[in-house]
């Protein structure tokens, strides 16, 4: 019997924390659209970015900044599977015009007969946006100066 009341108090005891965990206290997702203009340095002599403007519900209720700067900050080609195909992992980082801080999304980009696609997720952040999260996908189409990234997704707070 006293085993049989153990078990039960560490059962409510794990339900109870399960039920307080830190995604109850997440905001819900909230739409956004990112269009960034990234400029191609091959010559090395500056890393790769450009300026960028945000969109959508997220902006209009203030939980992202409108305008900044992007820098990529890592880029790696990796998985020739053949000489039409490739894919790239990039870290741009976003830089706030107004001061509200900056954030880092990682992109995984498919490079094929179809385009430049790719997903993306936040995986780092400063300022207002220490604890922002999200997620999306995006598109990459040629431009005179590089690259015009569209990215549209959902972004929260923890």
């Amino acid at each position: 019997m006293r085993k049989t009341i153990v078990l039960i108090s560490w059962a409510m005891i794990l339900l109870l924390s399960i039920s307080a965990s830190p995604a109850g206290a997440s905001s819900p997702p909230i739409a956004v659209n990112f269009e960034v203009e990234t400029h191609i340095f091959p010559d090395g002599t500056q890393p790769n970015g450009g300026p960028f403007t945000a969109s959508g519900p997220a902006v209009d209720a203030g939980m992202i900044c409108a305008t900044g700067q992007t820098i990529d900050v890592f880029l790696k080609a990796a998985g020739f599977r053949s000489s039409r195909i490739t894919n790239f992992q990039v870290i741009k980082h976003f830089i706030c015009h107004d001061g509200s801080g900056e954030f880092s999304l990682k992109l995984q980009v498919l490079v094929d007969w179809r385009g430049d696609n790719y997903n993306w997720v936040i995986i780092s952040g400063t300022g207002n946006y220490v604890k922002l999260h999200g997620t999306g996908q995006g598109v990459g189409l040629p431009a005179d100066y590089g690259v015009l990234d569209l990215f549209e997704g959902a972004i929260h707070f923890d």
